[in-house]
Formats: C-alpha cells, structure tokens, sequence
C-alpha cells in the first residue's frame, strides 16, 4: 500500500477566547484598520504640506503614528505569532519609509492644488503597503504572491524617492551616504525576507546591499549627475543587487535569471547616460 504525504497545514496560533485583547484589536476590527491608518496618513501628510512655513515635526509624528499603526495591523494576525516588540519589525519598514519618504518628496515637488491629488495617491499606496504587509505574513495565503508582488514595487519607489530626495535637498556628502545607505539596507530587509532565511544572514546580505549603494552615492559626487538621474541610478544599483541576492538566498538564480536583471539595468543605465549628455 503507497504511502499518504502528510497534509500541509497551518498551525493554530490564534488567541484563546478567554485571554484579554488589547484596547486597540477590541475596539476597532481588524478589516476596517488599513482604512482607518490610510485616512490617518492622509490627514497628517495634508496637515504637513499645507502649513507654512514647513514643520518637521508634523511629519515625524505622522512616521510615529503610521508605525505603530501597522505595529496594530500586523501583530493580531492568526498566524503571525509575534510575542516580542521587535518581532513586527520587519514589517514595517516599507510602510514607515515610505510615509518619511512620501512626504519628503512631496514637499519637494508638489505645490498648490496638486497637493491634495498627490495626497490622495499617496495615501492609496500606504493602504495597499499595510494590506500587502498583513497578507505576507501567511506564505500559504491564496494573496501572499500579490502582496509579495505589491511590495517589491513599493519597495523600489520608496527607494527611488530617498534616492531623488538626498540630491534635491543638496544634503552634504557624508550624511547622505549614510542615510542612502540605511534606507537601502532596511528596504533590503523587505526584499530578502521572503526568502525566509536566517535572520541573521539576512542581515549581512541587506548591510553589503547598503554599503554597496552608499559607496555608488559616494562616487557619484564626482561624477555629473543630479536630481532625478541620480535617484535612477542609485535604484539600478539597488534593484540589481538586492535582486540577485534574493533569487540566490530562495535558489532561483541562474543564467536567464542574471541576463533579465543585466538587461534591465543596461537599458536603465543607457537612459541615465542618454539624459546625462542632454543636460
């Protein structure tokens, strides 16, 4: 007689009925908290681009609020099992950078009634960022591959906006090195952890992929670039390192796979150039 294969199944780490919830999971369902967090950003980031002149403090605080927020959103999932503080912490550093981002970026390129569109989109994003991050917790999930999907590409933006930010704001060079640096390695972090690989290896693939980029932003103060074609070039630097480094960590890196990412940053980089020399 063959042999069954056991059946995969999810454990059940769901909370007894008699252990007291927190305030926050009593008194606001879990399906209406994305929403609920998505009007938050969008009231705090109008708040912060409207009052003049700037207040930076409005916008730390609207970092604050959306972290923990997300902090909310993640940890009552069934399946999360998050018993430490610092155990939702990867995920939420897509949602808070790009909130920090966002907002910088907007104050920068935004003005007058584009403002309020810019806002709306943003805070369409931010929803899409918490629903992706509670639905990646269950890698069984029928919507884990379009929440991995849908942060991978949120991921690479909020890049993209540091990226451009450092140079519009002229942050001298070692400060913006640093801080290009830490942001590539905590959004490295989001990209490697599908991999589901040891903590700890994750960590010193995602600080290679910072140090990687912060030296590319280091060598880019000599070379001719700025605004918008440096934030490209820093996101090609990024999306094709931490690219190939998470197809190695869950063992799909082969010829065809380097050839695709190869391909799409030579196209990238021609168009840096092509832009360079038109400047």
């Amino acid at each position: 007689m063959a042999k069954q294969s056991p059946t995969l199944e999810r454990p059940s780490l769901g909370v007894p009925d008699d252990v007291p919830r927190p305030f926050f999971d009593r008194a606001i369902p879990q399906a209406g908290r994305v929403p609920l967090l998505a009007i938050a950003y969008a009231a705090g980031m109008g708040l912060f681009l409207s009052v003049e002149p700037t207040q930076p403090w409005v916008l730390l605080v609207v970092v604050v609020l959306m972290g923990l927020g997300m902090d909310g959103v993640v940890r009552p999932h069934p399946l999360g099992d998050f018993r430490n503080p610092a155990d939702t912490a990867p995920y939420l550093f897509v949602p808070v950078l790009f909130t920090l981002g966002s907002g910088l970026f907007l104050e920068e390129m935004v003005e007058g009634y584009w403002n309020a569109l810019a806002v709306a989109g943003g805070a369409v994003l931010f929803g899409i960022a918490a629903q992706a991050e509670y639905e990646s917790v269950d890698p069984l999930a029928p919507a884990h591959h379009t929440a991995r999907f849908a942060l991978n590409v949120l991921t690479y933006l909020t890049a993209f906006g540091f990226y451009a930010v450092v140079y519009s704001f002229d942050v001298d060079l070692l400060p913006s090195a640093f801080a290009v640096g830490l942001v590539s390695l905590l959004l490295a972090v989001e990209v490697f952890r599908e991999a589901e690989a040891d903590p700890y290896r994750t960590l010193v693939y995602a600080t290679a992929t910072g140090l990687l980029v912060a030296e590319l932003r280091w060598t880019l103060y000599y070379v001719p670039l700025e605004g918008f074609l440096a934030g490209v070039f820093l996101l090609l630097a990024f999306y094709l390192t931490s690219g190939l480094i998470h197809h190695h960590l869950i063992g799909h890196l082969n010829r065809s796979v380097a050839i695709e990412f190869a391909a799409v940053s030579a196209t990238g980089l021609a168009i840096v150039i092509l832009g360079g020399m038109s400047v």
